[in-house]
């Protein structure tokens, strides 16, 4: 199985904010590279609001999600992080 992830990045200065917004499948074995994108489009400018949009994912594990509420991101928002669970994985909603 594939679990190719992409990731945009949107940044908004006018209105201080980042969206990030990964497609695709979150997995413990790609979920770093998600915080890594997090972290840094935060970092971008002094203050950004950051919010992580996780409602494009296909499929999420949720040992995944937890890595993320777990690494110490200084992130605003996390959306999508549901909490059906379907076959071992968090169907994003």
């Amino acid at each position: 199985m594939t679990s190719k992830l992409d990731i945009t990045v949107a940044v908004d200065l006018s209105s201080e904010s980042a969206l990030v917004s990964p497609q695709g499948q979150l997995t413990v074995r790609n979920v770093s590279s998600l915080i890594a994108v997090a972290r840094r489009a935060g970092s971008f400018g002094y203050g950004l609001d950051t919010v992580v949009d996780l409602r494009k994912l296909t499929a999420a594990d949720p040992a995944a999600v937890t890595m993320i509420r777990d690494s110490g991101w200084q992130g605003s928002h996390l959306l999508g992080a549901g909490k059906a669970v379907r076959a071992g994985r968090v169907r994003a909603a």
